[in-house]
């Protein structure tokens, strides 16, 4: 969380005035959330690619300068262009490091290649979920979950409470009760 990134208050609202920002090298973007209003702020975009290159950037609290003004803030939603794949805006939400913030973060599967399930068995690690939503202090936002896989038998379903968590960070869907204990990943046999 060292690096800040640096915006602009802009006063032009819409697609045209968003279009012509982006022919000028800048992206529109929204900070919004906690007790302050929603502001319209533009970010230089080979500062925007440097900064998304970062997993950190998409899933961890990030310092924003607007007009020298820090906040830390989550990027809530990106939108990048369909060919290019150039981030064309970015929703950021304030964050509050005494309140608990929801947010989604990887799940990062481990140790599948060393498992029974695939080494010996002939099986597969078969991801059905990439991303996890949390609940914790912004402090103790993590930059993904781990899952460990060596245990896996062909056959096995790894499900949401596999993952490991941090101290201080809840799974929300298990919060809502066991049942929601969904699968996130299978060991099946390999397709020839």
């Amino acid at each position: 969380m060292s690096q800040v990134l640096n915006a602009t208050v802009r006063n032009e609202e819409g697609k045209g005035a968003s279009r012509r920002l982006r022919h000028q090298g800048l992206v529109p973007a929204v900070v919004y959330g906690g007790n302050t209003d929603a502001a319209s702020v533009t970010f230089k975009s080979n500062e925007v690619a440097k900064a998304v290159e970062s997993t950190a950037f998409l899933t961890g609290v990030v310092k924003v300068a607007v007009d020298g003004a820090e906040q830390e803030v989550i990027v809530k939603s990106l939108q990048r262009h369909p060919a290019t794949g150039d981030v064309m805006h970015i929703d950021l939400q304030r964050v509050d490091s005494e309140t608990k913030l929801v947010t989604r973060v990887p799940l990062e599967f481990v140790n599948a290649s060393k498992s029974e399930g695939v080494k010996s068995q002939g099986g597969r690690l078969q991801v059905e979920a990439k991303l996890a939503e949390v609940r914790c202090l912004p402090k103790d936002l993590p930059a993904s979950l781990i899952v460990d896989t060596i245990e896996g038998q062909l056959g096995q379903i790894f499900h949401l409470s596999d993952a490991q968590l941090p101290e201080g960070v809840e799974l929300v869907a298990l919060l809502k009760g066991e049942d929601h204990d969904q699968p996130i990943a299978r060991i099946g046999k390999a397709k020839r």
